[in-house]
């Protein structure tokens, strides 16, 4: 009888800890075929320790606003990114369920390089003509994904004296393509203040224009919309924790599910 090839006791400590440190590699294994996985018994693991790591560091890059360092991080995570397949489920994309859907769920906004997302909160001029938030002014940015629909709720939220508002809401159909790629679609916003000087702009409700519009300026430009429309965005990197993406204008958004 052969006899059994021998485990040493740090391989098996080493794939006990990737189990319980790292469940997060496997959250989605389910949605798409297994990838296949080179390097022996110790690839998975080892990638387990090395997306941890730079996940870390993007957080804290991410709180510090280094977005050099954020650049460089989002690439180098979205080479050990555990779903290849971001958009499973969204809006029934290839028959997936809601429940199922890495998108779906709530995500708060850590860091992006697009200067036009928290915007309508900046409402004083510093030094150079730089708007920044007023001081005293909490700015809090995210937005709800539903998976089940395929629309999304962009919101910010502030508080303080100098407030410019208390809430806008931003409503976006969301359309999968590809098993990374999102359209985007903005149908309509609100926004809230308490004090606005006028009764009407308290509770202001506005919409845009129908997405054939975006398509036929578009389609003018020499693209096609049903594979890059007017809005998107690629998933570079997602798990249970955090997402990152690159728009169709080549900016960086890093999230994390709230």
């Amino acid at each position: 009888m052969p006899s059994l090839p021998k485990i040493s006791v740090l391989s098996v400590a080493l794939l006990l800890v990737a189990a319980v440190e790292f469940p997060c590699t496997c959250a989605f294994s389910t949605l798409a075929p297994p990838a296949t996985v080179s390097g022996g018994i110790f690839a998975a693991p080892l990638a387990g320790f090395k997306r941890s790591s730079v996940k870390k560091q993007l957080i804290k890059a991410a709180n510090d606003k280094n977005e050099e360092l954020i650049i460089t991080l989002v690439d180098e995570l979205s080479t050990l990114n555990p779903n290849e397949f971001a958009t499973f489920g969204l809006g029934g994309y290839v028959g997936g369920s809601a429940d199922k859907a890495p998108l779906n769920g709530e995500w708060k906004l850590l860091f992006t390089n697009a200067k036009d997302a928290e915007a309508p909160a900046r409402t004083e001029k510093k030094s150079g003509g730089k708007e920044e938030v007023a001081e005293g002014v909490k700015i809090t940015t995210g937005q709800r994904i539903d998976a089940a629909t395929g629309e999304c709720i962009n919101y910010i939220y502030a508080e303080g004296e100098k407030r410019p508002f208390d809430q806008l809401e931003i409503t976006i159909k969301m359309t999968a393509l590809t098993p990374s790629r999102v359209r985007l679609d903005f149908q309509r916003g609100r926004a809230l203040n308490e004090n606005a000087p006028l009764p009407f702009l308290k509770d202001f409700r506005f919409s845009f224009p129908p997405a054939y519009v975006g398509d036929a300026l578009a389609a003018l430009r020499g693209k096609d919309p049903k594979v890059e429309p007017p809005a998107y965005f690629d998933v570079l990197y997602i798990d249970n924790e955090v997402r990152c993406h690159r728009t169709g204008e080549g900016k960086i958004f890093v999230q994390m599910r709230k």
